[in-house]
């Protein structure tokens, strides 16, 4: 076992996901943000952890990510978020993944992948309501939607939107997205399975109009609050811990410095102790002096 490690507790992913669940109004379906390996805690099994509890589908960055969750042996529903290239389009077709659209570039290259296989593109709609990175603007969406029926091998299973400011003590940005996003929605005719979704993390704990019906949390899933001035804060648990071992135990005077620029100085003669991780571990040096570590229990 190496001296270093990252350990993952299922029962705080799981405790996290039933707080998740809670909080939302049973007909408001949640995926489970589990891109980048779900942040380091192992996309497979946080998956299968959130469609334990109740969870209706998966949401990766990546179509790579997507065809992993499917060699997985996962049947539910893989949303892509990030726009896919043109040589990836028939990978994610093949694999029944729901990939972001905002133009009729990518419908008509989706529908002509999707008729070269016999088969259909699964897609949402990407709104741009202010975050400015992908998505149609609302006042474009009609001139979209009108086009839809263009496309006899494309499914559109919904509509999302990305607020930028969820997580800010002024929800005032994120308000005006949201009535953007309606703005965009008013064009769409669409029936009861048509999935809306708005609520990031910070959406599902501060802004109860961002749910409509499909909600799609990341950070707190892994027990982290989106930030420190939210409003309502949820009973969550970090689900990863950095572990590691003590390897030398040396008496440190009054005055000396410690580390890469000498960033403390010791206002007194003490024991310091040695920890294996720097930067091939992914701890930062601007973290000197930042953090907190538990030693047989005591901070």
């Amino acid at each position: 076992m190496s001296v270093s490690y990252i350990k993952i507790s299922m029962s705080a992913l799981h405790h996290n996901m039933k707080v998740i669940r809670s909080r939302l109004p049973a007909e408001v379906r949640i995926l489970a943000t589990v891109k980048a390996n779900a942040y380091g805690h192992g996309a497979v099994r946080t998956l299968q952890a959130a469609l334990e509890e109740g969870f209706c589908a998966g949401s990766v960055a990546r179509i790579e990510e997507g065809q992993e969750l499917r060699e997985a042996g996962f049947t539910c529903p893989v949303y892509t978020l990030g726009l896919p290239l043109p040589e990836e389009m028939e990978a994610g077709i093949e694999a029944d993944l729901t990939m972001p659209v905002d133009d009729t570039v990518d419908l008509c290259a989706l529908d002509r992948a999707a008729e070269a296989r016999g088969k259909t593109a699964r897609v949402m709609i990407a709104v741009d309501t202010g975050m400015n990175r992908i998505g149609v603007h609302p006042e474009d969406t009609d001139a979209l939607w009108g086009k839809m029926g263009r496309f006899s091998h494309i499914q559109v299973c919904g509509t999302f939107t990305h607020m930028a400011t969820a997580d800010h003590k002024d929800k005032g940005a994120a308000l005006r997205q949201l009535d953007r996003f309606d703005e965009a929605l008013s064009h769409m005719k669409h029936d009861g399975g048509f999935a809306v979704s708005a609520a990031n993390s910070a959406g599902v704990v501060d802004i109860p109009r961002s749910w409509y019906n499909l909600a799609r949390p990341g950070i707190i899933l892994y027990g982290i609050q989106p930030s420190d001035v939210m409003t309502n804060r949820l009973d969550l648990r970090p689900a990863m811990s950095l572990v590691s071992h003590v390897v030398h135990v040396q008496t440190l005077h009054k005055g000396e410095a410690v580390g890469y620029g000498g960033t403390f100085v010791a206002d007194r003669d003490m024991k310091t102790a040695t920890i294996p991780i720097g930067y091939a571990d992914g701890y930062l040096r601007a973290q000197s002096n930042k953090a907190d570590i538990l030693i047989g229990g005591k901070r």
